[in-house]
């Protein structure tokens, strides 16, 4: 206690240095001078509590040796006393004259009396005394303890965490196991993803209380994190895809509307000369070879325009399975394609922003699943070493260089407690 105090002294100073600076410029200075000074005031409060305590347990250490001292009188005492009973029974038991009186051992004739009663007596009043000095002491303690400085709520749920931490951390594995299961169901039903979402904000919130416990390693909080991306990923994906699409089939809408225009324009003397044609005629083979012309000339502009594909494209289950398994975000990506070739310089612009947004989030997601399983498949399980360790079922088979690696990495700094 007394070095600890002597430390926290020199630190205070360190800040009482700092807060008299008057060397220091900057819009900092005011808030660093403040705020050394309050730590400064802190440290002095608590040197002094560590000090105080230590004088009660001074005094408390010189009083307890008094006191064993006394008792260790009264015991050799007592022993003489036992000695001599023991001398006096040898003695009498060896006179042969059962029928004579003999006095007792305490000088009185009341030999059915204790003769180390006294003793006992003496004995008594020393602990009766060390326990009331213990209490003084005590009290003393505890109200050098209760002073400004206490521990916030935090400093409370902290410890609360540390006391648990093993079971925290074995539920944080069942949610993780869950999570990632969930996370590929959610591929394909809808709505689940935002459990997953759930699960993996709870996940790294525990993972971070952990963190700040001391229990827990930064490397932790961030394979929590790359587990969720699977999730995430895959969510921004389909919403970049989505809007993506959106502006592409806009843009080639747009194109092929201009486009059709340009045409029409081009042909229309002659749609109308024909049209004209088409109203003097009478009825039949005539009239509709000039109206089968008509049409496919409009046919043709229309397919040289080129078409605007608005609905996601088939395609094989090999695209599927690299697109998550997603076979709705794997043909709207082969229609932002389809689009960009049919309206190049239209379509080509939103087509490409789409895609590459989309090709990041899927590749978050790939990453966060791979990590996610090599986590899963190398790394030590919380749950099955509480289980071993309570139970002795047996640990989950893991790769012992992958887990001390994770472990020893990132570690948090350690938080001190006053």
């Amino acid at each position: 206690m007394v070095s600890v105090a002597k430390k926290l002294r020199d630190q205070a100073k360190n800040l009482k240095a700092i807060s008299d600076d008057e060397t220091l410029k900057g819009k900092y200075v005011k808030a660093l001078r403040e705020e050394s000074s309050t730590l400064e005031k802190h440290m002095r409060e608590v040197a002094g509590r560590y000090e105080r305590v230590h004088g009660h347990l001074t005094k408390w250490s010189n009083e307890l040796e008094d006191f064993q001292s006394d008792a260790d009188k009264v015991l050799h005492q007592a022993k003489q006393k036992q000695d001599e009973i023991e001398a006096d029974k040898t003695k009498k038991s060896g006179s042969g004259d059962k029928d004579t009186p003999q006095a007792s051992p305490s000088g009185d004739d009341h030999s059915d009396d204790d003769p180390l009663q006294s003793y006992r007596t003496r004995l008594n009043t020393i602990t009766g005394n060390r326990d009331t000095r213990a209490s003084h002491h005590s009290g003393k303690i505890r109200d050098e303890v209760d002073d400004v400085i206490e521990d916030s709520r935090w400093d409370d749920i902290k410890g609360w965490v540390h006391d648990n931490a093993d079971l925290i951390k074995a539920f944080i594995d069942v949610l993780g196991w869950v999570a990632t299961v969930a996370g590929f169901l959610a591929l394909a039903i809808p709505g689940l993803n935002l459990l997953v979402l759930g699960i993996a904000a709870l996940t790294i919130g525990l993972r971070l209380l952990l963190v700040a416990s001391g229990d827990a390693t930064w490397t932790d909080v961030i394979f929590d994190v790359v587990g969720g991306l699977l999730v995430v990923g895959g969510l921004g994906a389909a919403a970049k895809l989505a809007s993506g699409a959106k502006a592409t089939v806009g843009a080639a809408q747009a194109a092929r509307t201009a486009g059709l225009s340009r045409g029409l324009r081009g042909v229309k003397g002659i749609l109308d000369d024909t049209g004209r044609m088409m109203t003097k005629m009478p009825g039949g083979p005539g009239r509709q070879a000039l109206g089968a012309a008509r049409n496919a000339m409009r046919k043709s502009i229309s397919q040289n325009v080129g078409l605007v594909t608005k609905g996601p494209l088939r395609v094989s289950p090999l695209s599927t399975l690299v697109h998550l398994g997603d076979k709705e975000m794997a043909g709207m990506a082969k229609m932002l394609q389809a689009n960009k070739a049919a309206f190049p310089a239209a379509a080509g612009a939103a087509a490409d922003k789409a895609y590459k947004s989309y090709q990041v989030s899927l590749g978050i997601a790939w990453t966060g699943m791979a990590m996610d399983v090599t986590d899963k498949a190398l790394g030590k399980s919380d749950l099955t070493s509480l289980t071993e360790e309570k139970f002795g079922t047996g640990e989950k088979p893991y790769n012992e260089a992958y887990s001390n690696w994770k472990d020893n990495t990132l570690k948090p700094a350690p938080d001190t407690h006053w």
